[in-house]
């Protein structure tokens, strides 16, 4: 499976991206995992299985969500963001994948 997580720059989410990558591979898990700025939407998104938004581009949930309509789009809370705790982020996708 390939996640794909975007924020404004990519720099905050490519910390919670290794965070989520790790807590996955602590479960024996291996996933595909990167984090993006949110530019690269339109050459990534394809590719991916699960979208996740940062807390900062909120306002962009429901075009992704119309856009990419096959894909399981996930927007972050600030807690979660801010958390930057890779079992909390691995929780709420799981809780949504179901």
């Amino acid at each position: 499976m390939k996640i794909s997580l975007f924020c404004n720059a990519g720099m905050s989410t490519s910390l919670v991206a290794s965070k989520l990558k790790k807590a996955y591979l602590e479960r024996g898990i291996t996933y595909d995992i990167e984090a993006y700025d949110f530019s690269a939407l339109q050459e990534e998104a394809d590719d991916a299985d699960v979208i996740i938004l940062g807390p900062q581009i909120a306002w962009a949930f429901d075009d992704v969500t119309k856009d990419y309509p096959d894909k399981k789009v996930i927007q972050l809370t600030m807690v979660e963001f801010g958390s930057m705790d890779g079992e909390k982020v691995l929780e709420r996708v799981e809780k949504e994948l179901k």
